[in-house]
């Protein structure tokens, strides 16, 4: 898609029920705004040369989440090129046997053996546990995230970023969660610095930092939260 003109319409969607042909989009979406990205790699095990297992690791998510959670996107001119996708308080990814079924169950039971291993017996359990010690428990007496607004997957293809859209994403989905009385407060992970600038611009705090080591390399992760009101 070209860059934006001074004639380009933009808006930002609830997605209420993402089709088919839009989790498509926000998969293509995703793509574009994570190529290159070394963690993208880390999750897939490093097997970027097996489309299928790419399209299935980012796509289960998104599936995921058009079931079971919140879909936030911008379009330009109607087009959907940038996305935020959150699990609100009393939602989270894959907790449900319909959301597992949209596209987990099949990338765990297609991916190499030793990637299945990373996700299911050491990346799962990784961040459970490091996202009770970041975030701790909520005015509920839940854990969090489950008690907050986390933010799952972000992004914006390349020729949108750095105008401000992405910013208005998390305005968008920060005036949702002022009006929600079961939480006033927003949690996100990410894997880079120049991420921690951007979130620490939008009021996120670093709770906590971990190493996140795989056969295809290592990275770091920061848990960071912000409080509403």
């Amino acid at each position: 898609m070209s860059p934006p003109s001074s004639d380009t319409k933009f808006e930002i969607v609830h997605l209420e029920k993402a089709s088919e042909e839009e989790i498509d989009r926000i998969v293509k979406v995703l793509g574009g705004a994570f190529e290159g990205d070394p963690f993208s790699s880390i999750v897939v095990g490093g097997y970027t040369d097996r489309p299928d297992i790419v399209h299935l690791q980012s796509r289960q998510s998104v599936a995921a989440a058009a079931i079971g959670g919140t879909i936030h996107v911008l379009k330009a001119d109607g087009e959907i090129v940038g996305v935020a996708i959150w699990f609100k308080p009393g939602q989270s990814l894959n907790s449900t046997e319909e959301q597992r079924a949209a596209g987990w169950d099949e990338f765990v039971r297609v991916v190499p053996d030793d990637l299945r291993s990373w996700w299911v017996d050491y990346f799962i359990p990784l961040m459970s546990k490091s996202g009770k010690e970041a975030f701790g428990t909520g005015k509920n007496g839940e854990e969090y995230p489950l008690e907050a607004w986390h933010l799952h997957l972000f992004g914006i293809l390349p020729q949108f970023q750095g105008k401000g859209y992405g910013k208005k994403l998390v305005q968008f989905a920060e005036a949702e969660a002022t009006k929600d009385e079961k939480s006033g407060v927003m949690v996100v992970e990410t894997t880079t610095d120049v991420d921690v600038i951007i979130y620490t611009k939008l009021g996120f705090e670093i709770k906590k930092q971990i190493a996140v080591e795989s056969s295809a390399g290592n990275a770091r992760l920061w848990f960071m939260m912000k409080h509403l009101g």
